[in-house]
């Protein structure tokens, strides 16, 4: 056995090989073909230049321009929505919409302060500070930009999983990457966009890097037969909107191995708005930026309380001073995300309080606001979870939201799936 490196061009950019939303591009496109090899979906990486510009005729941003970008994401805020596809049979083997909201609970919940500085640093540009980020990334005044080198973390990519590239499984490989609107990725740290309204990021040099494995010869049959499955834990999305003290949503998922189930919010003004911050993690706002507070929370399967039996009473219910967020709802949502020994976050009571206010974008200490909601239906790590394939999840949420203010709930589910290939074509079962 052997291993080979491979680089791969994005398949549908032009001949400047310059590549932004604003000017028409908000789809990347990249393919590994067809061939006898074992792809290691973890050694996947994207990399490439990224620069900022504050108008069409593209001056750069200084620091005395207000333009910013998200802390917990850095170059990880350009993704909206991330798709891989088998080549043979163009089945999407996994899709997540809102990548970058994604992300802005996935990081925090799973990378410590120590790792935005370091490594992450290093490949995503980032930094865990509203302030040295800007400085850093958006107003970089190199003329080739900001380099960087990316992992994509799906469930799939992330699954350890050496996916076969042959004729008779999945034909190859193809990732694409939707852009994220510059309104969305971009915001006014003060909350005013004057002179910055036509602001954008571009990207150049995009490649894909991956590690391809060689079987020896008495491999090969074991290699590349035609059956075989690849079991990995996938995520899919879901959107909606609360906009009253007793928000309720559900939710038919369609998967039978659910492991957890995770959400974040933020007012739908803030979405595709310079103004604010799209990515911001807030707890749910009424329209003069005030905190709706929320003082029960209550999941359920097919209207039955699961997997928590009770009412889940937080602690500003009985203490409405109290600065601090229910440590049982940060541990809740961290268990739904991961599960075993590790015990890196960067989630904190910086991060979590109840001092911030949403009238402008919130700016918070060791890399912005962090508030999520989330429920584990896995937490020894059997894979087996909870099946809702038949029957709707459920959650009913107590809050203070008393004005009209809309706002956004972004619902995010880890479940474990089987892709599965014979002779008559594949067939993923959730």
């Amino acid at each position: 056995m052997s291993i080979v490196y491979t680089e791969v061009q994005p398949s549908n950019v032009n001949s400047t090989q310059k590549i932004s939303y604003k000017r028409g591009n908000p789809i990347v496109n990249f393919l590994i073909g067809t061939q006898p090899h074992l792809l290691d979906c973890g050694s996947i990486r994207i990399s490439g230049d990224i620069e900022f510009f504050k108008n069409g005729a593209e001056d750069k941003p200084t620091a005395a321009d207000e333009l910013a970008i998200d802390e917990k994401l850095g170059v990880y805020s350009i993704f909206d929505k991330i798709t891989i596809t088998s080549q043979k049979s163009r089945q999407v083997i996994e899709s997540i919409n809102s990548y970058g909201r994604f992300l802005s609970t996935y990081f925090p919940y799973t990378q410590s302060k120590a790792d935005k500085f370091s490594h992450l640093n290093q490949m995503a540009l980032t930094l865990p500070n509203y302030e040295t980020q800007k400085l850093e990334l958006v107003d970089f005044p190199a003329s080739h930009g900001s380099r960087f080198c990316i992992g994509i973390p799906t469930g799939f990519l992330s699954s350890g999983n050496l996916a076969p590239l042959d004729q008779s499984s999945l034909g190859g490989i193809e990732i694409s990457l939707n852009l994220s609107p510059d309104q969305q990725v971009l915001y006014a740290k003060n909350g005013t966009t004057t002179g910055i309204t036509e602001a954008f990021y571009q990207l150049s040099n995009l490649r894909l890097h991956a590690e391809l494995i060689v079987p020896s010869p008495d491999q090969l049959s074991q290699a590349f037969g035609k059956t075989g499955s690849l079991t990995y834990n996938a995520v899919t999305s879901y959107f909606n909107v609360i906009n009253s003290a007793n928000a309720v949503v559900n939710f038919n998922l369609g998967t039978t191995r659910t492991l957890g189930v995770f959400m974040n919010f933020c007012p739908s003004k803030y979405l595709n708005n310079m103004g604010f911050n799209g990515f911001a993690t807030t707890m749910p706002l009424n329209s003069d930026g005030s905190q709706a507070e929320i003082n029960q929370i209550i999941f359920t399967k097919a209207g039955v309380r699961l997997p928590i039996s009770k009412n889940l009473d937080t602690n500003v219910k009985d203490s409405p001073k109290i600065n601090t967020i229910d440590p049982e709802v940060i541990s809740f949502a961290k268990a739904s995300i991961q599960s075993g020994l590790n015990s890196r976050c960067q989630v904190s009571p910086v991060n979590t309080n109840r001092n911030y206010t949403g009238a402008t974008p919130p700016l918070v200490a060791d890399g912005g606001v962090m508030y999520s909601v989330g429920v584990p239906f896995d937490t020894i790590g059997t894979g087996i979870g909870e099946d809702f394939s038949t029957t709707p999840f459920g959650v009913q949420m107590e809050c203070g939201l008393t004005s009209d203010s809309p706002n956004a709930l972004y619902l995010f589910v880890h479940s474990r799936q089987t892709l599965v290939w014979n002779e008559n074509g594949i067939q993923l079962i959730a």
